[in-house]
């Protein structure tokens, strides 16, 4: 028989920004703008609790492969269609990881009802209708899911498996992702707004991105055009300001960490690389390699300024279709190409966009183009919507 446990953890309820079904969209999309506008000052990070705290919580009731079956259909549900659940929570579960035990186990029983916002709603299993999978990443599985209560949020829940974490060495990066994202609104970041654990699992509920995969979109097109790639480096650069202004770097900036919003808006997502770290300069190599900065393949420390070197690839891989330093051959030429800052641009890419790429990747990392200045560039400002 299928059986889920879950801890439960409590939200603000309801939460501005999820997306709903079609009926509440619209009010909901206005909330949006205002939740999760910049302006709006987020709170300070969570600070760690306690092991005393984290190892007192006590699991819900088991629930059972019936509370997690597909609803039957209503007309508002028609509105927004979360899809065939495939029973894949139960079934993987039954085959897949190991309980955590001693340090770990404490790490990463991770639930956000031990935060004070107020007000606030308890999280289990028990919340959602099951939906569509959405994915499967190196840890567990997404799903696309709706609140039971009205009016029926949509959300993308992400499992991780506890002692897959902790077999990789993460748990401590898992819970330092979990605790940046929580803490951010910005429209062009993805949403985190809450996460519970059972046994072996920990849940992440995460603002749904409509259209998807932006790399996706990128494999299906090649390349973008000029005004779709200058938007998107404008939203880019605007939300890396934020982020910076949070002292957090996200140091692996690429298409495949990339979301699009109902609207097309484009989501930063995936902060497993990213750190909170004020005043500090890194030595960790991490990121992928055609987006790596030369500071760290020289192994040298870094700032945010790596973040301005990754904007410049992606500008270039948006329009077209590759990295600039990508050798198919071999990493190595790879690596010392992006050391050199080997940089050709084909003959028919604007001079305009090679004059802001050219800015961003520079060797040294306080030549790069400041992120407020990549706003004010002729390639950003002209294709820019016009205000009404």
């Amino acid at each position: 028989s299928f059986r889920l446990v879950g801890t439960r953890s409590r939200l603000p309820w309801p939460f501005p920004g999820a997306f709903s079904t079609m009926a509440t969209l619209t009010s909901q999309m206005a909330s949006l703008k205002l939740e999760a506008s910049h302006t709006i000052p987020a709170p300070p990070l969570a600070k760690h609790k306690s092991a005393s705290q984290l190892a007192s919580l006590k699991p819900a009731k088991p629930i059972q492969a019936s509370d997690t079956k597909q609803p039957t259909k209503s007309p508002l549900q028609d509105a927004l269609d979360i899809g065939q659940y495939d029973g894949g929570l139960e079934l993987e579960n039954e085959k897949r990881g190991e309980l955590v035990t001693g340090a770990a186990a404490v790490e990463l029983a991770l639930d956000s009802s031990l935060s004070n916002i107020s007000p606030t709603r308890e999280w289990s299993l028990h919340s959602f209708d099951m939906g569509r999978p959405l994915g499967k990443g190196k840890f567990g599985r997404v799903y696309m899911v709706r609140t039971k209560q009205q009016p029926h949020y949509i959300l993308a829940l992400k499992t991780l498996y506890k002692s897959e974490l902790v077999a990789h060495h993460v748990e401590k990066q898992t819970r330092r992702e979990i605790e940046i994202q929580q803490n951010l609104r910005h429209p062009n970041v993805l949403r985190l707004y809450g996460y519970f654990h059972d046994d072996k699992r920990i849940f992440l509920m995460l603002e749904f991105a409509a259209k998807g995969e932006l790399y996706k979109q990128l494999v299906k097109y090649g390349k973008f055009s000029e005004r779709r790639s200058s938007r998107y480096i404008a939203q880019m650069a605007d939300a890396l300001i934020y982020l910076h202004g949070k002292h957090v770097i996200h140091r692996d900036i690429k298409p495949e960490n990339l979301l699009l919003g109902i609207n097309g808006e484009l989501k930063i997502g995936d902060f497993g690389w990213s750190v909170h770290a004020p005043g500090l300069r890194r030595t960790t190599l991490c990121g992928t390699t055609d987006y790596l900065p030369p500071e760290m393949l020289e192994k040298k420390p870094h700032n945010e300024k790596v973040d301005h070197w990754a904007l410049g690839v992606l500008a270039y891989e948006f329009l077209t279709g590759a990295p600039p330093f990508e050798d198919r051959k071999s990493v190595d030429n790879t690596y010392r190409r992006i050391v050199k800052v080997d940089l050709k641009f084909p003959v028919n890419m604007p001079p305009d966009a090679q004059d802001l790429i050219s800015q961003l990747l520079r060797h040294d990392p306080q030549d790069r183009l400041p992120l407020s200045d990549v706003l004010k560039h002729p390639w950003i400002v002209k294709w820019q919507p016009r205000k009404a």
